[in-house]
């Protein structure tokens, strides 16, 4: 009988190890994480893309806090190979949110449309996307692709030389300003396309933080849950958004006018709430320039590692 049980994995770095390790161990552990949802019989395809999926935008996230750390071309290849297995992915799951993201839209507006005409639409999207995944995944072949892919990373990834034991500041800076730009681009210029970049920006500093949070749990752990908050709300942003397109797409999907305005209409609205929410939440994120934000996180793990005491680790770099 095959186990449908995912290999354990450990995304935060852990006391009594050198730190550039235990980021190397932690992609390492992510491919294997994807490996497993699209290589293992039996697993529900939507999850397993949308697992695999997840363990790709961490491998991306993971790659920018050590970028200064290994080769340029090795960081290219390799953000590149999990960029396009993404990509591979990515109509089959955005097809997927099509329905969910219409119901939570129809929760926030119970009384706007008719409920028998919405039952519709909600069955035409879920056989748009079964065809779909139908026409997308081809059995098993799209997922032995994307397997055959992400072996040849993996073993790229072991040639890293991520050994040392010293604060990646560079690659948690740059995650930092861009996310801040990002932030500052959409409050003067809010667009789907700015709204989608920031929240690449965002996730990436949120998969940071969580890595980063033993070295001071009772704050960052805090801090992630804001992150995990404005991740969910800038999604959502992205789902609706991506709904909007699908409807103007495939008008046969919707409902006749004067109906579908009404619906877009409400989308349009949602989406203006979830990003003034948005501009709440990533103004208390981004609120230190990158400099003071690197400075501060290396001073609580300078003082995390200290408190270990002489171990595995050995003498933080500090530089």
């Amino acid at each position: 009988m095959t186990d449908l049980s995912p290999p354990k994995t450990t995304f935060a770095i852990r006391p009594g190890h050198k730190l550039l390790p235990e980021i190397k161990r932690i992609l390492l552990e992510q491919v294997d994480y994807a490996l497993f949802q699209l290589t293992t019989p039996g697993l529900h395809e939507d999850a397993a893309v949308h697992e695999a999926r997840k363990a790709f935008k961490r491998i991306r996230g993971m790659l920018r806090l050590v970028r200064d750390e290994i080769d340029h071309e090795d960081y290219q290849r390799l953000n590149a190979l999990f960029r396009d297995a993404g990509r591979k992915l990515s109509d089959v799951r955005t097809s997927a949110v099509l329905s969910e993201t219409l119901e939570k839209l129809l929760q926030r507006f119970p009384d706007e449309l008719s409920a028998e005409e919405m039952t519709d639409v909600l069955e035409r999207l879920r056989t748009h996307h079964a065809s779909m995944r139908e026409r997308v995944v081809h059995g098993q072949a799209l997922f032995d692709e994307v397997a055959r892919d992400l072996a040849r990373g993996k073993a790229h990834m072991l040639t890293l030389p991520l050994s040392g034991h010293h604060f990646p500041s560079t690659g948690l800076q740059r995650v930092y300003a861009r996310g801040r730009k990002g932030f500052h681009a959409c409050i003067q210029h809010p667009s789907v396309a700015h709204f989608h970049e920031w929240r690449k920006r965002v996730k990436y500093l949120r998969f940071h933080n969580r890595v980063l949070s033993p070295i001071w749990p009772e704050v960052l752990s805090c801090v992630t849950q804001e992150l995990v908050l404005l991740s969910e709300l800038l999604g959502l942003d992205h789902d609706l958004a991506e709904l909007h397109h699908t409807l103007e797409q495939y008008p046969e999907l919707g409902l006749p006018w004067p109906e579908e305005d009404k619906l877009l209409a409400l989308i349009a609205a949602y989406r203006q709430e979830l990003e003034a929410k948005s501009f709440r939440v990533g103004a208390r994120i981004y609120v230190e320039k990158s400099s003071d934000f690197v400075r501060r996180m290396k001073g609580y793990w300078l003082q995390w590692d200290k408190e270990q005491g002489p171990g595995a680790s050995g003498a933080a770099k500090v530089g």
